[in-house]
């Protein structure tokens, strides 16, 4: 059943080469949230992504194609997306149906409140893709991101668990102005730690993420890019501890001590 909910939330959904996710999934939305906005940021796509969404459009749906061209950047998709939305609210969510949207009302509940919401794979009651044997997906990306999460959550010492969830609803005022930085999912990491070191308090709902069932998997195909991944997400999280009267433009560390 449809939450009552019209014209609060957008949700942006960055693409490449999701066609058949993407018809799945925005039903999935708006059976969750009715009248829910979706911002489509497609970073070129050759599937036929692009006339889905089109196609949609034409239909009347709440639905919104930003094309992008040049070379493909998670971040900057997200970042366009932001800029884009118009409601008090705004979230995204990874286009691979590997976020449940039966999540969205819970996330946009709780942003009401606390101003900021994340689904969380490593909180009580989560749980990491559990069967990729028929899955695009890889397992040993699953193990290397439980890993390096527990990493992060240690060094920079912030009561959230999931740093690279990527599901995420929040007061749109919170991030109009803020530059997400990084070129993939090290955004999430330094926007954690920016909404946190402002006051901001994050709560994390826990959920089980399904494994990928259509399309390629852009985390990493071969260890050397999810090591290579990995160790950009470590040293960026090293940098915003960094003092930067010390360590310069090597810091990321702008924000005054809580």
């Amino acid at each position: 059943m449809a939450s009552n909910v019209s014209n609060q939330l957008t949700i942006i959904l960055p693409t490449l080469n999701e066609a058949g996710n993407i018809g799945p999934l925005t039903t999935q939305i708006w059976n969750e949230i009715a009248d829910c906005q979706i911002i489509v940021a497609d970073d070129g796509s050759t599937d036929g992504t692009q006339e889905a969404v089109l196609a949609l459009a034409k239909q009347g749906k709440p639905i919104q194609l930003l094309t992008r061209p040049g070379k493909p950047c998670l971040t900057d998709s997200i970042d366009s997306g932001i800029q884009a939305a118009r409601t008090p609210f705004v979230g995204w969510m990874d286009a691979d149906l590997s976020h449940p949207p039966q999540l969205i009302p819970q996330l946009l509940k709780y942003a009401e409140t606390q101003g900021c919401a994340i689904a969380t794979r490593f909180a009580p009651g989560g749980s990491q893709k559990k069967n990729t044997k028929d899955s695009p997906d890889s397992f040993l990306a699953t193990v290397l991101s439980g890993i390096m999460n527990f990493l992060v959550r240690h060094w920079l010492n912030v009561s959230v668990t999931d740093y690279t969830s990527g599901f995420i609803v929040c007061k749109r005022e919170l991030i109009a102005d803020h530059r997400l930085v990084g070129d993939y999912g090290e955004y999430f990491i330094e926007l954690v730690y920016y909404l946190s070191r402002t006051g901001v308090k994050i709560f994390e709902i826990p959920y089980e993420s399904p494994a990928r069932q259509w399309g390629e998997s852009k985390t990493g195909a071969s260890l050397g890019l999810l090591m290579r991944r990995g160790m950009k997400y470590l040293w960026l999280a090293l940098r915003l501890r960094l003092p930067a009267r010390a360590f310069g433009r090597w810091s990321l560390q702008t924000l005054p001590k809580n």
